[in-house]
């Protein structure tokens, strides 16, 4: 076989005759590439609610109005401020309003050349400042530049005209995160800026901004969000996004934000992406945002108040294994205590938990189980708690250990039940008054023990001290006159060596000689004589404090061998003194016969 002719019928071919792909479909190919390409680009370009429905003009300001008044005002008038720091909770809108305030002061149209709050209509700066790329809106994050580098910057700059605006603006968010030198060198600048420079300052924790930069700006504190307003401004979005939500829904994402609008449609865009057929379930809601169902809290209450504490714990951990954050579970915890109190003082019909009418009326019927008394303890526990699950490496037992000490809280005696069981008398308190003679004898068992009263508070007009004969009257006299910090150091570091009318040896026991020049200038002002206070090494008597401490020390131990403490040791557990003070007699018993004037209660 020649396979010459067939070569040479291959090297005929043009060199371009590809068969793989036409031209026709090869431009078809890459056509569709592109187009896919940017339907893929703007699906992607999605803008989230928080953004979307940022306010454009003063009266998108939704619970500022007290704010838009004073500047509406401040702009008629012609009183300018040269400085404004705006303060309030995290996504408030502090940003979005200090740029509608660059807005307002640059606002220039055809028709209008002046500042203005008012802004019908798109102004020549207006779109390039709310996108945050006009030349003379600058605005900076002190959170990532602190430095006194960033801040001379800003004070070389002042001094040049704006390029095409009315005012060069210098927008500062964060500017508590400033360092101190940052903020002295700004201090002349803002004082006397040039006239066409404004500065717009915002903080969360304006608390930490030192006084000499407050004292020079006007400052507006943004109201945080109340429940109701978080409620409309969601309703509004839902409306505009022609999306159908419930009402308990709304009520649990406006409780979740915390007062901030941002973080209310920061909420709103997650459970809409979560329930992306529609349908917005409240128990998908719970679950997204952490949270546990109202009837379960009231069913965990239930067991804890009837002390069925194996039953709370197996609730707790169930909810914990859902998902339900420990802080959260006690939170909600704590909101059902609330409003159960409120139920018991107030007998209101507001259902502030979101229930529903079977909810409610399960916790209408619980009020009337427990006394305020017992709803204050659970409360108190509550809030303690609530530190511990935050502070603890195991949230889920701290929890525990707050179920199993409110449980048992609930089978602990009223002190007034503890007296009554001491002293044999099972009769309830409200069924029978103590009377005179009674309590006045439990009272003297104590005394009966020859115990001295830790300190008798005088109570003598001041005029009494103007010649005082000891150095316990001039600590009454120095106490009289409200002087706390000599008073302090009067009894805690100073040592009585020796006392005489006009002369006072000391020897301080701190090395504050401070304290004998306060002593004899505050001496000679309330005596109108003057007094010579000496320093000494000598070893002088007791302080005030040491005193007092010794006698309470006596007290306790006297008290510790009493009949009534050995019996309430054997009733209880963990007993101890906490305190002890002196009783006045006639406001327990009102027996003017009795020649004692002092009593000590054991707490």
């Amino acid at each position: 076989m020649d396979t010459s002719d067939n070569m040479d019928k291959t090297n005929d071919l043009p060199l371009d005759s590809s068969p793989t792909m036409v031209d026709e479909n090869q431009n078809n190919f890459f056509s569709e590439v592109e187009e896919n390409r940017e339907k893929s680009f703007f699906k992607n370009s999605y803008k989230v609610l928080a953004r979307k429905y940022r306010p454009q003009n003063f009266e998108d300001l939704m619970g500022q109005e007290i704010m838009v008044q004073t500047l509406k005002n401040a702009f008629k008038t012609n009183r300018i401020a040269h400085a404004y720091i705006l303060t309030g909770v995290r996504g408030i809108g502090k940003t979005t309003t200090a740029r509608l305030l660059a807005r307002s002061l640059n606002y220039e149209t055809e028709t209008v050349n002046e500042p203005n709050i008012d802004m019908p209509e798109i102004g020549k700066h207006c779109q390039e400042i709310m996108e945050s790329r006009h030349i003379d809106v600058i605005e900076m994050d002190a959170a990532s530049r602190t430095g006194i580098a960033d801040i001379r910057e800003i004070i070389d700059s002042v001094n040049y005209s704006p390029s095409s605006a009315r005012y060069k603006i210098y927008i500062i968010d964060e500017v508590h995160m400033l360092s101190k030198a940052a903020f002295n060198g700004l201090l002349k600048t803002l004082e006397e800026p040039p006239s066409h420079v404004k500065f717009i300052f915002a903080t969360t924790e304006v608390q930490k901004i030192p006084l000499t930069i407050l004292s020079r700006c006007q400052r507006f504190d943004l109201k945080r969000f109340d429940h109701d307003m978080i409620k409309l401004l969601i309703n509004n979005v839902c409306e505009k996004e022609m999306i159908s939500i419930e009402d308990p829904i709304i009520d649990l994402i406006a409780k979740a934000s915390g007062g901030s609008a941002r973080d209310s449609l920061s909420l709103l865009d997650q459970a809409i992406a979560l329930s992306n057929d529609g349908n917005i379930s409240e128990e998908k809601i719970r679950q997204m945002l952490g949270l546990s169902d109202q009837s379960r809290i009231i069913d965990l209450y239930e067991f804890i108040s009837n002390t069925e504490v194996e039953k709370a714990l197996t609730e707790a951990k169930d909810q914990v294994d859902i998902g339900i954050d420990p802080v959260n579970l006690i939170e909600s915890l704590g909101d059902l205590i609330h409003e159960l109190t409120r139920l018991k003082v107030t007998d209101s019909n507001d259902d502030n938990l979101s229930l529903g009418p079977e909810g409610f009326d399960r916790i209408r019927s619980l009020k009337d189980k427990t006394s305020v008394k017992y709803l204050s303890r659970y409360w108190q526990m509550i809030l303690k708690a609530s530190s511990e699950i935050k502070n603890f490496s195991k949230p889920l037992a701290a929890l525990e250990m707050a179920i199993i000490r409110m449980a048992y809280i609930s089978d602990l005696p009223t002190p007034d039940e503890i007296i009554k069981k001491i002293e044999g008398d099972n009769v309830k308190p409200s069924e029978k008054k103590t009377s005179n003679s009674e309590l006045n004898n439990s009272i003297k068992a104590i005394p009966a023990v020859s115990v001295k009263p830790v300190q008798q508070e005088k109570i003598i007009e001041e005029s009494s001290y103007a010649d005082p004969k000891s150095f316990k009257d001039i600590i009454e006299l120095i106490r009289l006159n409200k002087n706390i910090r000599l008073q302090y150091d009067l009894e805690n570091n100073v040592s009585l060596v020796s006392f005489e009318r006009g002369k006072i040896e000391l020897n301080i026991l701190n090395n504050d000689e401070k304290i004998l020049s306060t002593l004899s200038n505050k001496l000679q002002e309330l005596t109108h004589e003057k007094w010579s206070i000496v320093s000494s090494l000598s070893e002088g008597q007791k302080t005030i404090k040491e005193a007092r401490d010794d006698d309470e020390f006596e007290v306790r131990s006297l008290i510790k061998e009493h009949p009534i403490y050995k019996e309430a040791l054997n009733e209880f557990d963990n007993v101890d003194i906490i305190s002890i003070e002196e009783v006045p007699k006639l406001s327990l018993v009102g027996n003017e016969n009795d020649d004692k004037d002092d009593r000590v209660e054991n707490k």
